[in-house]
């Protein structure tokens, strides 16, 4: 009660001229009567009577403030922004922003940016820093920050507001604004990255950009059966390669980009040959054995040529891609040609594999290695003459294991005891 009386008492005085009973305080709440006190002007008692009755007193600065800042027209800037930090302090927490953008309302740019450099709080000080025209002072707070999307809103709106060179400048110098714009533009806006990386000497990127393009152009569904889309497809890559070489580091890139290019030309040529959309991005190895699956084996032997496919790699495509089409002709002659670089196991790997026994029995006793030979008489089921190659390896721990193969047929299991018994090898059991 002596609060109430000594507040009542206080707005009755003659210079206020607001006498109140008990009721109508009461009913009118002190939060609407310093409502009242600081539309009539009367910040200093409103302040006082807020601080006296614990009240939150930030609604009565914040008026006072933008009060002062209207009324001040002829105070310069520096001189206003001291008398209003002073009593802006008095509020902890208080938006320096709000009051500063009171005074770029009321056309005090300059008196507004120097406010906002107090305001604690990134997310109010740099939107309202954008809305003043000091974006570069954005782009530093936001940066500063660290919330990223506080420095995409600056990034939008500069990218907006500024020539392309202007704006790639002033990213650059920001890692982190440059970082997040390079990831938002792969995504959307690969143009302008091109452009961000060219004006920045990021030819490698540039490069790596119009290759991923060139796979972008391979998912459309008229990339087929000789379309023309792979005629730009392979523009890109070469622009790519041409951009490596500029470069002088990326060596590696520059040779793959030619090599690829070069591919997927071939490919396409084919695929417009055969009326099959069955070659463009298929690897060196799946493109020369589809020749040889088809029976174009010139193409194929152009494929080898090109590439430097070397002498191995070249025999087991070739051997298990006549086996997969069962010319077992050509496969034979194509082992009679010269002596094969990988041997003669992968013919009757080649030959088992498509469970043809017969086939593979021209080549096993062409194995120089007897344990290799062995181990491919078990598996057509030639029990014998595997425990024949066996001996001539001297190899316990090989007779061993065919005798565990040969383990159902009781006749396969006497000839292992009779070579064991005579070359006195240990029980094998």
């Amino acid at each position: 009660m002596s609060k109430t009386l000594r507040v009542l008492n206080a707005v009755r005085h003659p210079d206020i001229g607001i006498p109140l009973s008990i009721q109508q305080y009461k009913l009118l709440t002190p939060t609407v009567l310093i409502a009242r006190l600081i539309n009539a002007h009367r910040h200093l008692l409103a302040l006082q009577i807020s601080e006296y009755l614990s009240m939150n007193q930030e609604v009565v600065v914040m008026h006072w403030a933008s009060t002062k800042i209207t009324a001040s027209v002829a105070i310069p800037d520096a001189t206003l922004l001291e008398m209003l930090l002073d009593k802006l302090k008095i509020c902890k927490g208080i938006s320096y922003a709000a009051v500063a953008a009171h005074a770029d309302k009321n056309g005090r740019r300059k008196l507004a940016a120097m406010l906002v450099e107090h305001e604690p709080r990134s997310s109010k000080q740099v939107p309202l820093l954008l809305s003043i025209g000091e974006e570069d002072t954005a782009l530093m707070k936001s940066t500063e920050s660290g919330d990223t999307d506080l420095v995409y809103l600056v990034l939008f709106h500069i990218w907006q507001k500024r020539p392309a060179l202007e704006f790639f400048g002033t990213i650059q110098a920001r890692p982190l604004a440059r970082d997040l714009f390079v990831n938002y533009a792969r995504h959307y806006k690969h143009e302008f990255l091109k452009d961000f990386f060219l004006s920045t000497g990021q030819l490698q990127d540039v490069a790596f950009l119009l290759w991923k393009e060139s796979w972008e152009l391979s998912k459309n569904p008229m990339a087929s059966k000789g379309s023309p889309l792979h005629g730009p497809r392979i523009k890109l890559i070469e622009k790519a390669q041409h951009l490596f070489v500029e470069t002088k580091e990326y060596v590696f890139e520059s040779k793959a980009a030619e090599e690829h290019a070069k591919l997927l030309r071939m490919q396409h040529e084919f695929e417009v040959t055969t009326k099959q959309a069955i070659f463009v991005d298929s690897s060196i190895s799946d493109t020369i054995r589809t020749c040889i699956v088809l029976g174009n084996h010139r193409a194929a032997m152009k494929v080898k040529t090109e590439f430097k496919v070397s002498e191995k790699r070249w025999y087991w495509l070739k051997v298990f891609a006549l086996a997969t089409i069962r010319d077992w002709d050509a496969l034979e002659k194509f082992s009679k040609e010269k002596r094969p670089p990988i041997g003669y196991r992968p013919f009757v790997e080649a030959c088992v594999d498509a469970d043809e026994k017969g086939e593979a029995l021209k080549y096993i006793p062409k194995l120089t290695d007897p344990r290799e030979r062995a181990e491919a008489y078990a598996r057509v089921g030639m029990a014998k003459e595997a425990a024949d190659a066996a001996t001539q390896a001297k190899d316990n721990e090989l007779l061993g294991r065919l005798k565990q193969t040969f383990s159902q047929n009781a006749a396969a299991s006497s000839i292992f005891d009779t070579l064991r018994d005579r070359l006195s090898f240990p029980s094998v059991s």
